[in-house]
Order: C-alpha cells, then sequence, then structure tokens
C-alpha cells in the first residue's frame, strides 16, 4: 500500500489527474476477416475512437501522427492498416522504427502473437513474416528478414548504416521496392542532434524509394508536445494528419511535490539525498517503482547509496537485490535481464535515465519518481505514464530540486501540470548534418540537380566534396569518388564518432563504450567510473589506443572533473538591437539603451585540468587533484550572445566571470526551457569578445549549442532573444527567496538585487544601485547603420503569370530536373530569356552546365510555347554569393572534422562492407 509515512511533511502540493472514460468505435467493415478475428481471439470487440479514426486517415492513403497517451493502444492502431496491407499483398513491406533496441525487441514479442493469432485465424489468414534487423542479429536471420520479412523492426542507426548504403544488393532492393507503410513509434524522441540527422536519413531512405518506385505511407506516434504534426512533417517531408483525441481509458493519476527540507546552513537537501531516503522506504513497502534521474553518473551514485541503505534494513536483512539500475552503456543482456526481473517480481524498483521513459512493457507500476523536473513537459507527462498501466490509481512524486525551473514549479504546480506541453525543435537544414548525409546519398545514388529539392545546401556541398576528391562530374550528375562506408563517419545520435572501450582489467572484459568528451569527463585518469553500482578506478587512459582500463576498487568518493571553457567568435551571422523601455513594471518607460544580439558561429575550447573528490551520502568534497595530462575538447558550433553593458561590469566590480555567473544562470535556464532543449543541447557561460565595427573588446553573455555545427537551439534562442532576457529577469524577480538563491541566481552568495539590476540594463539605462555604484565612467560604442534589404528584380508576361502552375504541372510529371523547378518561386522573363531565381552561385553554375540546361530546356519546352532560339539562364545575388563562400569554408571544416578518424577505420568499415555492413556500435543503441 503506498504510504509516504515520515515523508509527508515534504509534500507541499498534491494534484489529482482525473481518470478517463473510454470512447468505442466498430471494428471497421472493410477490415479483412483474418484481421477481425484476430482482434475478436484477444477479446477486442471494438476499437477505441482514436484507432478507428488512424485506420481512416490510413485507408485514405494520408499520413497520420496519433498523440495520445501512455498504453492507449496506439501500436494496435498503426498495426491494423500496415498488416492488412501484407494479408492483402503477400510482397507488401513495412519498416518499423523504433529509438532503442530495447523498444523493437519489445514490440516484436507483442507482434508475434498478433501475427499467430491472423494464422490460426483462418479465413486467409497467412504466416505474417517478420524480424528485429538490428546490430545484434545474427546473419542468417538478417537474411531471412531482407528475403522474406513482411515486417522489418529496425531503428534509425541501422538503417543509416547498412541498409540504405547496401539498397543494391539481393534482397534490400526487394524492400524499397515494395515498402508501403514507414511506421515511427516515439516520435517526440526525434529532435535536436537526433532528429536533425533523423529527418536527413528520410530524405535518403524517400530519394531510394523514389528510384524503386515507391512512395510510402508513415504512420507515427508521439508523447505529448505543442506540434505534432509540424515535427511529424519537419520528419518526414510530407502532410500529415494528427489524430490527437485520446479513446481510451485511463486511471486517475496523483502527481505529489516535493520540497527537500532545510538543513543547519539554511541550504535544502540536495535532489539525490532527498531520492536515496526515499526509495528503500517505497521498496521496503513493495511498491513497485520506478525512479528517474537526470543522467548517467546521478543514476549509479543513487542505486549505490539506495542498496547501502537496504543491506542494513531489519535487523541486518539485505534487500538491495530489490533495486537495479538501467541506462546507456549497459550491455545488452545487462538491459534485458532488468526488463525481465522486473515484469517477473524479481526488482521492486528500477533507477533509471530516461531511457525507461519510451513504451518499453516493464509491467504494473505504482509509484514513479522524478529526480527534479525532467527538462520537457512532454517527458513529464510520458515519465509519469509509466506507472498505472494496468488502471489502477498511480501515484507520481517529483522532488523539486534548487534550479530555477523546479522553483518556480514549487510556488506553481499548475505551471507543469495544466498548461500545454512544449514544441519539439529540431533543424533538417543543419549544414553539418547535411554535409554527412549527402556524402551518404552521393555513395548510394549518383547527385543530379533534383536533389537539389532535396536539400537545399547542395549545390554549396557539392564543390566542397569536389575539391576534396569525393565527387567526379559526369554529364551534369555527381559521382561518388570517396571512401567505401562514407555513412560510418558520423553517428545518428552523437555527431562525434571516436569512441573508447573501458576496459575491467582484472575480468578481461569491456564493460562500455564512450564518446571522447564522456571518457574525458567520466574515464580519465585516476577517476571514479560506476557501472551498475560497482566502483571502477582508472588506471590508465590510453589516447591511442582508445581505451580506459579499469579496475574494481571499494572507494568511500566519486569524482567530478574540473573543465575550464575558451569560446572564440568565428563568423557573426546576424544581429539586431533590443527594445527597451519596457522592464520595470510600474515604473515610467526609459529609452532603451541599445544592447544587441548577435548569432554566429564559435569555437569552444573546453580542457578537463583535474577533477574533486566527492564523498558518498553526504557529498562532502574530500579534496581536488590535477591531471598530469590535460584532455582538450574543440568544438565549432554557432551561439547567441548579448553583450553586457559596460557600466554593469563596472558596477559588479570587475571580477567578470563571478559577477556575471548569476546573470548565466537564469539566462540559461529560460533558454533551455524556450527552446526545449536538455542539458547538453544547449549550454552557457560569459566571454570576451571583439565588436566588429570598433575592435572593442566585449564581455557578452553566451547560450550555444553542444553539437558540432549547432542545431537550432541557439538559432531559436536568438530570435527569441529578448523574451529570453525579460523573461529571465522574471525570473529572479520572481523568486520567493530574499537575497538570492540556487533557483534564482545559482548561488546563496550572489545578490538578487545586483543581478536583476544588471538583467534590467539590458533594456534600460537604470541608475546604479547604491552598494554597487563605483565612479567610473562606462566606455562608449559606435552603433552600426541598418541594413537596407535587397529588393528582388522582376519583369512579368504570360510565363511569369502562370509559372506557379507550371511548376506544379512540371512536379507532376516527374521527368529530371522537375523537383528542383518545382522550388523556383522567382523567375523573370527577359526577351527571349527565361531566367530563374536560385538561392546559391553554386546551384547557378550547376545548371548553366550544357547537360543539365538542355534537359531543363527540354522539360520546360514540352509545357510551354517558347519562341525559336530561347534561352534558358540562371541568377543569385550578390548577398548570396557571399553567404555561400562563408558556407563552402563551414563545409571544409566540417568535412576535416568527419575525416579525422584513425586510418584503420576505413579498413574495418571495408571489411564490415563485405560481410553484411555492420559496424561494431551500430544499431547498437540502449
Amino acid at each position: 500500500m503506498f504510504d509516504l509515512g515520515r515523508f509527508k511533511e515534504r509534500i507541499t502540493a498534491t494534484r489529482e489527474v482525473p481518470g478517463r472514460d473510454a470512447r468505442h468505435a466498430d471494428i471497421p467493415s472493410d477490415l479483412h476477416p483474418a484481421l477481425a478475428e484476430a482482434l475478436r481471439q484477444r477479446g477486442v470487440d471494438r476499437l477505441w475512437s482514436h484507432q478507428a479514426e488512424l485506420w481512416q486517415h490510413a485507408r485514405a492513403g494520408k499520413s497520420v501522427v496519433v498523440t495520445t497517451g501512455t498504453a492507449s493502444g496506439k501500436t494496435l492502431g498503426f498495426l491494423l492498416p500496415v498488416l492488412q496491407a501484407v494479408v492483402d499483398d503477400p510482397s507488401a513491406r513495412a519498416f518499423l522504427l523504433y529509438p532503442t533496441k530495447a523498444l523493437a525487441q519489445d514490440q516484436l514479442r507483442a507482434l508475434v502473437r498478433l501475427a499467430d493469432e491472423i494464422q490460426a485465424g483462418g479465413q486467409g489468414g497467412r504466416k505474417v513474416e517478420m524480424g528485429v534487423y538490428d546490430g545484434d542479429t545474427p546473419p542468417t536471420e538478417r537474411r531471412r528478414i531482407r528475403e522474406r520479412a513482411n515486417l522489418v523492426l529496425t531503428n534509425p542507426d541501422m538503417m543509416n548504416s547498412a541498409m540504405l548504403p547496401a539498397h543494391g544488393r539481393q534482397g534490400y532492393s526487394h524492400l524499397f521496392r515494395n515498402v508501403r507503410y514507414v511506421v515511427i513509434d516515439e516520435m517526440h524522441v526525434y529532435r535536436g542532434a537526433f532528429g536533425a540527422h533523423f529527418s536527413n536519413l528520410v530524405r535518403r531512405f524517400l530519394r531510394l524509394c523514389r528510384h524503386y518506385g515507391s512512395n510510402p505511407q508513415f504512420l507515427g506516434s508521439s508523447a505529448t508536445i505543442a506540434n505534432p504534426k509540424g515535427l511529424a512533417e519537419n520528419l518526414c517531408h510530407r502532410p500529415f494528419e494528427l489524430v490527437d483525441r485520446d479513446g481510451s481509458p485511463a486511471a486517475a493519476k496523483r502527481i505529489h511535490f516535493w520540497m527537500p527540507p532545510l538543513m543547519d546552513n539554511e541550504q535544502r537537501r540536495s535532489v539525490g539525498a532527498e531520492m536515496v531516503s526515499l526509495l528503500p522506504h517505497l521498496i521496503e513497502g513493495r511498491n513497485k517503482t520506478i525512479a528517474f534521474c537526470r543522467g548517467r553518473k546521478q543514476t549509479e551514485i543513487i542505486l549505490k547509496e539506495t542498496r547501502d541503505r537496504l543491506r542494513r534494513v531489519h535487523g541486518g536483512h539485505d534487500e538491495s537485490r530489490l533495486v537495479a539500475a538501467y541506462r546507456g552503456g549497459y550491455t545488452k543482456e545487462e538491459r534485458r535481464k532488468v526488463e525481465r526481473d522486473i515484469i517477473e517480481g524479481r526488482l521492486v524498483g528500477v533507477v533509471s535515465t530516461n531511457a525507461l521513459e519510451l513504451g518499453i512493457d516493464i509491467g504494473s507500476l505504482e509509484v514513479v519518481v522524478q529526480a527534479g523536473f525532467p527538462g520537457t513537459r512532454a517527458s513529464f507527462w510520458q515519465q509519469i505514464g509509466r506507472a498505472g498501466r494496468r488502471g489502477r490509481l498511480a501515484h507520481a512524486i517529483v522532488i523539486l530540486a534548487t534550479t530555477p525551473i523546479d522553483q518556480y514549479i514549487a510556488g506553481d504546480p499548475s505551471w507543469l501540470v495544466d498548461q500545454e506541453a512544449e514544441h519539439a525543435v529540431v533543424d533538417p537544414d543543419n549544414l553539418t548534418v547535411q554535409l554527412a548525409h549527402i556524402r551518404c546519398a552521393a555513395a548510394e545514388l549518383p547527385l543530379t540537380i533534383d536533389d537539389a529539392a532535396t536539400w537545399p545546401e547542395l549545390a554549396e556541398v557539392i564543390p566542397v566534396l569536389q575539391s576534396a576528391g569525393e565527387l567526379r562530374e559526369v554529364h551534369g550528375t555527381w559521382h561518388w569518388a570517396g571512401g567505401a562506408f562514407p555513412a560510418g563517419d558520423f553517428s545518428m545520435r552523437n555527431t562525434d564518432p571516436d569512441r573508447f572501450k573501458v576496459v575491467d582489467r582484472i575480468a578481461n572484459d569491456t564493460l562500455t563504450e564512450m564518446t571522447r568528451p564522456q571518457v574525458y569527463r567520466e574515464a580519465h585518469t585516476r577517476a571514479i567510473y560506476l557501472h551498475d553500482g560497482q566502483q571502477y578506478l582508472v588506471e590508465e587512459l590510453d589516447l591511442v589506443g582508445h581505451r580506459a582500463v579499469v579496475i574494481p576498487v571499494d572507494q568511500n568518493f566519486y569524482t567530478q572533473p574540473d573543465v575550464r571553457t575558451h569560446i572564440e567568435v568565428l563568423i557573426t551571422q546576424e544581429r539586431k538591437t533590443l527594445g527597451g523601455g519596457q522592464s520595470l513594471p510600474g515604473e515610467a518607460a526609459r529609452p532603451g539603451t541599445g544592447t544587441e544580439a548577435y548569432f554566429g558561429d564559435v569555437r569552444v575550447d573546453e580542457v578537463v585540468v583535474g577533477y574533486k573528490m566527492l564523498q558518498f551520502h553526504n557529498h562532502q568534497n574530500l579534496g581536488y587533484e590535477k591531471l598530469h595530462q590535460e584532455l582538450p575538447m574543440k568544438l565549432e558550433t554557432e551561439g547567441v550572445w548579448w553583450p553586457v553593458p559596460e557600466r554593469v561590469l563596472v558596477a559588479l566590480g570587475g571580477e567578470e566571470r563571478d559577477a556575471l555567473r548569476g546573470m548565466v544562470h537564469a539566462v540559461r535556464a529560460v533558454a533551455r526551457i524556450r527552446t526545449m532543449a536538455e542539458r547538453g543541447d544547449l549550454r552557457a557561460t560569459s566571454f570576451k569578445f571583439t565588436e566588429p565595427e570598433t575592435a572593442a573588446t566585449r564581455t557578452a553573455v553566451v547560450c550555444y549549442d553542444g553539437h558540432p555545427g549547432g542545431l537550432g537551439f541557439a538559432s531559436k534562442a536568438f530570435d527569441l532573444g529578448e523574451q529570453v532576457l525579460r523573461q529571465a529577469l522574471e525570473l529572479v524577480r520572481g523568486c520567493p527567496c530574499k537575497e538570492g538563491c540556487p533557483a534564482c541566481v545559482g548561488d546563496y552568495t550572489l545578490s538578487k538585487r545586483a543581478i536583476s539590476w544588471a538583467l534590467a540594463s539590458f533594456f534600460d539605462d537604470l541608475p546604479v544601485p547604491e552598494e554597487l555604484a563605483v565612479n567610473r565612467a562606462p566606455v562608449q560604442r559606435r552603433r552600426r547603420a541598418e541594413p537596407r534589404p535587397v529588393q528582388p528584380r522582376w519583369s512579368w508576361d504570360q510565363l511569369a503569370e502562370h509559372w506557379a502552375e507550371i511548376r506544379n504541372d512540371l512536379r507532376d510529371g516527374g521527368e529530371f530536373g522537375t523537383e528542383l523547378l518545382a522550388r523556383v518561386d522567382r523567375i523573370s522573363v527577359r526577351g527571349n530569356k527565361l531566367v530563374l531565381f536560385v538561392h546559391s552561385a553554386n546551384l547557378a553554375r550547376w545548371l548553366a552546365q550544357d547537360d543539365n540546361r538542355r534537359q531543363l530546356r527540354g522539360v520546360i519546352g514540352g509545357q510551354v510555347r517558347a519562341p525559336k532560339g530561347w534561352r534558358l539562364a540562371a541568377e543569385v545575388d550578390e548577398a548570396a554569393s557571399e553567404l555561400s563562400a562563408r558556407r563552402q569554408h563551414k563545409l571544409r571544416r566540417r568535412l576535416e572534422d568527419l575525416k579525422k578518424d584513425d586510418p584503420a577505420s576505413e579498413r574495418q568499415a571495408n571489411k564490415q562492407l563485405a560481410s553484411g555492413f555492420v559496424l561494431p556500435g551500430d544499431g547498437s543503441v540502449n
């Protein structure tokens, strides 16, 4: 029985989420009899209303995304049209994409049962072949799936590294020629870096489908987000229908908001300490519980400390076996064991990262505990949906941290419970990601003019790849001449392909693999690495052999890296002036200060220089050690920065890094919320830069993408720049603390009034607070003039008047170049010359090549009565030419990064190509 017992005084608020009655619909009359009989065998006489709605859209040939709650039958909803197609036509194929291997395996078990029921149902029922195609699939099973499977369950990593590059091999071409449906489960996961890669992977997939003559429909499911339809269309490049009226019944949920108590030093206990107090209580009471943590290390620390306490319960009776951890970095055997043990009752609790946020069935759970707000409302609802899956009352406990957003929720739980979820951010046109996938696409099929409609930056990429010797031109098309396996040069989930093995020297066993940034922070020499509650001491970090050698130890501390950061502006892309005079409610408006926001490319140099040793349970600092060899990392990405007014720097006392911590803390918190960014997606600090016009050195607050090349988070923060700063000011002013705390300014030692004044000074020329006033005049700087907009040049005649209709007819014809022409929305007719306005100087040159121009003239001539001897030309303005040069410079840098792998990696790739297109790590997602 759920009882918080002695912890009840920590509950500051409770919210009830009412249950929901079912809304039914009849089984569709056009459902195949074998499918209808299979449903009846499992006791399904009627569908939920959203399942029937999805069926209607799918049968009408539309792509659909469904956003109903956890355990609402979304899987059955999108399987019905897929299985209908297979039963009607045995040659039909469908790809079912899942973000993790564990989820694919979980779904396979349910699919096999349904397929057996279809076959047993008679009335024309036939065996439906299926299988999971991932990095763990044996070669013989892969061959069976390629040649016979109607349903192929896989993940994006496997499609990128194995399926698309091998499309011409036996079995694969049959798959692409006959694919009818693509199912994308947990679509909300595809945001940020992963989403940008996935969107470009779909571009490559659809390109191959067009080559083989197929045109699949997409069926997707998503957690509740503000823009499911827009996200689906961004990811899949197709129009979608939205199904969001949930017809399934739902149990009531009770959400408890938990505030850690104040300690003797007037600071609140940490979330981790509260978790370690609560979890043993829940496990002793046999409440089946899942506890979500914010990262791998926190997961391991909480697991170890919880087990330590469970070893001492009931007079020494050891119950530590009742709790386990689940996170990325565990082997597939370790993860499967945890899944089985929680379902079969051998575990009462599991401590997890967001790896178990997805829809893996781990049985009936009663309680969800969250170590702070998980970052987005979408994740919050997805996580608490893991409890109450069998219709019983579910409990969720949100342990609030001393972060700005958590403390805001403490004062207003309705902000979390009653408002709609956030937008999911994905940037399919990210330059770095496009470069990686265009290289793959060229290796799959030669690039043509039509591909410029698929990849907006194609015309910029081609000259870069040509000069690097990776492309060669053949009659106006571009053929791959680079390495055998460009898909092996990057990872779908992390753009750094550099991997290190963590090896247990005593057991001679590989514990896990890490990226270079991960291993620098978590497995540097003398670090304590935590795995399944066991401590390991890193004896050696071999930077040449790419491995960290560890031994098991039993220490009373863990380690935390000391990372130093330096930022340099590479290119300033945009700049705008912020408004003023509106930031002080109740006071007269003042003139704006002219503070500006910048956006551009930045280089971030991070160096791990040492580490702290923190004691388990009380987390006291036991000491600091410097590394004998510093570990540097370089990141070229995009950032947005706001120069801090000089008078603010003067007033805050000259210690700019320390003085700005409170401003950085508030701005970072708001920027992440507004852009739906995870901690690793959007980072922030302060830095010095040179102002372009005055050459003056300025200090700024900067937010930058945590991924090479940037993925749209900093860009969105630039677009919302003024709102971000104003809401950061509101965050500090609205905090209930008196002087400043970790929630609003990040530290109890910083002055809330000073940081509030500093943030307000972005907009208003406010008097310096008396306690900060100093006698020093701020530095004056020159303002730049606003750029004049470039006016397009047009002449209009009959062709121009009907160009929109003509290009639609051209696209329907499906001939060479029509995809590109359909994207050209501006033309000019000058005598007997038709001019196409394009966004790129390189694309204009490409169109001018004789082979391409001759074929395009033939296509256009088939639709237009053109004068004899008419000419075709393409033009681009000077601003676009300058931007093209910048993009190519950036692309060359990115290409160098992609090709920095060890020479052995290409040899290894060639070997793997011959044996089945699987590299170590491909498809081995958690």
